[in-house]
């Protein structure tokens, strides 16, 4: 079984914590390093895409009730990986503009995501989704074979709360994000980056976290071993 989910996992918590960081500075009117932030959401938006289509429409987790993770992390994803791949192209293109007043740039940025606010609401609704699901059937337990994770293996529902949970403060930011943008209520952006910066630390930890569990586990598999930690 091939998976990549290690990189997805460090590079959305960065995209997350990224973006929250981006709205937080037009929010409070600083002016906008636009070539600097479309470096950033570039490289992030297409790892995302890529890495989400290629897990959603190839399935790589397979076998032993693992199928649901084809869902619920390649989907998202590519999804998230779009809208970053959009903000980067923006920003681009509108270098003049934020070269310019800043509080005309700021504003014009927040307009112009107001229809892509709609696909982020649609997004969360499906991250809440998914945060239920991980609950209710109590998925994502580590097999016993994976160092640290595996440790909590015979308690499916721990890993369950851990990842609904993260997917849902994921999922509330998404929600408030559209919210505020779609209403005219923008006190709510802040509420959407409080969401996405806590969302965003525990996705690129445990993204992290996983480089080394994941490796410990297929060197379990290879050599007989059960190392734990």
């Amino acid at each position: 079984m091939v998976v990549y989910n290690e990189l997805v996992g460090i590079t959305a918590g960065a995209g997350l914590l990224g973006f929250a960081w981006f709205i937080t500075h037009l929010l409070r009117g600083k002016r906008i390093d636009s070539e600097g932030w479309a470096a950033f959401f570039g490289p992030t938006g297409l790892l995302l895409l890529a890495l989400g289509l290629h897990t959603t429409v190839t399935w790589p987790f397979g076998g032993g009730g693992f199928e649901y993770a084809n869902i619920a992390f390649g989907q998202p994803a590519a999804g998230f990986g779009a809208l970053l791949l959009f903000a980067a192209v923006y920003l681009w293109r509108q270098r003049a503009v934020f070269a310019g007043d800043i509080d005309e740039a700021n504003t014009a940025a927040l307009a112009a995501f107001k229809p892509v606010s709609i696909f982020v609401g649609a997004l969360g609704l499906a991250m809440a989704v998914l945060a239920v699901a991980f609950v209710r059937f109590q998925l994502g337990a580590a097999p016993p074979e994976e160092p640290i994770s595996g440790r909590f293996g015979h308690l499916p529902l721990l890993e369950a709360l851990f990842l609904g949970g993260l997917w849902g403060i994921v999922a509330l930011g998404a929600l408030l994000f559209a919210i505020a943008l779609l209403t005219d209520r923008p006190q709510l952006l802040r509420w959407a980056v409080r969401a996405w910066t806590i969302g965003g630390v525990v996705f690129l930890l445990f993204g992290a976290m996983n480089f080394y569990t994941h490796i410990g586990m297929y060197y379990n598999l290879a050599h007989g071993t059960m190392y734990k930690w």
